[in-house]
């Protein structure tokens, strides 16, 4: 497996896109300030790592081979919504998941018909509103309030983002945006680093960015990618019936030591996965595979502090 463990003077590039002047080497004082405040939302309350994917529930099948579905990754609401095919302006919101399981349920989905069109399958709900890389733009991420079905804010994602796909696997997902316990977050394929993935950390409320981070990850037979306790793990797959494998581990912080990284595999799928997105209230994956929406339900155990 490859594991990314960002150390030392690697900070300088991040110091770098922060504008602010590089110090010396790690061990100066001014390096272990800046660290402190510019990761100190990555250290909070959550120190849990994947080891393995123990299960998987398929909630329902549609004839759509592309989309994705979720439900609100913080808040306590029970609705689940759904974004059929890789562009529309459409979202069915659902009263909760045994709804969108059984059509005789009631009440019926909630048609939201939203005044931009999203694209891919790279969209998230987090407090409220939804996030979506907005059709017919290279890098444009509009954030939209669900209950007044307007636009709040939007951000152009820099760093080569939208200039070519994610995944290879994903063929129409060119920005997918992530939240796990730190909150939200953007991966892309970068320019000029062989196809390898763009982490970007975004602030929700002012959609600033906090960080970006180029990481060892290519996009190359990758599917999907998700984040938990604040480390990246990508997908890939040979794009058949072959298996889906977590190959690609990427922690910012290096707080994983790569001993205690078992091989992380999922359950074999006919195809690739249209997205794969972990929910941080219910610590579960939402994923989309050939029609299928799935959950996954996952094993983890705490980081091992490193000496």
């Amino acid at each position: 497996m490859m594991l990314a463990l960002r150390r030392a003077c690697i900070f300088r590039a991040l110091v770098f896109m922060a504008f602010l002047p590089p110090p010396q080497c790690a061990q100066d004082p001014a390096m272990v300030h800046y660290i402190y405040q510019r990761f100190q939302v990555l250290e909070v309350g959550c120190d849990n790592m994947l080891m393995g994917i123990k299960s998987l529930k398929i909630v329902k099948k549609t004839m759509d081979t592309d989309g994705s579905w979720m439900k609100d990754a913080v808040s306590d609401s029970a609705k689940v919504y759904v974004f059929i095919g890789s562009r529309n302006n459409t979202v069915w919101e659902f009263a909760n998941i045994r709804a969108f399981m059984e059509d005789s349920i009631k009440p019926a989905p909630r048609k939201l018909i939203l005044t931009h069109s999203w694209q891919g399958t790279g969209q998230v709900i987090y407090k409220g509103f939804l996030f979506f890389h907005s059709q017919g733009t290279l890098n444009e991420i509009i954030k939209y309030n669900l209950q007044k079905r307007t636009v709040e804010d939007r951000m152009l994602l820099f760093g080569g983002a939208g200039r070519a796909l994610a995944y290879q696997h994903s063929p129409s997902t060119y920005i997918d945006l992530a939240v796990d316990e730190h909150g939200l977050w953007a991966i892309h394929s970068g320019p000029g680093i062989h196809g390898h993935l763009v982490l970007t950390k975004i602030e929700p409320d002012t959609l600033g960015v906090e960080h970006s981070w180029d990481t060892p990850c290519r996009s190359q037979d990758a599917e999907a990618s998700f984040l938990l306790c604040g480390v990246l793990y990508v997908v890939y797959s040979s794009g058949g019936q072959g298996a889906h494998r977590i190959t690609c581990v990427y922690d910012p912080l290096g707080t994983i030591i790569e001993e205690n990284l078992p091989n992380l595999f999922f359950p074999r799928r006919p195809r690739s996965h249209s997205m794969i997105h972990y929910n941080p209230r219910d610590k579960q994956l939402y994923a989309w595979n050939d029609g299928n929406q799935i959950i996954y339900k996952l094993q983890t155990k705490r980081k091992q502090p490193l000496q």
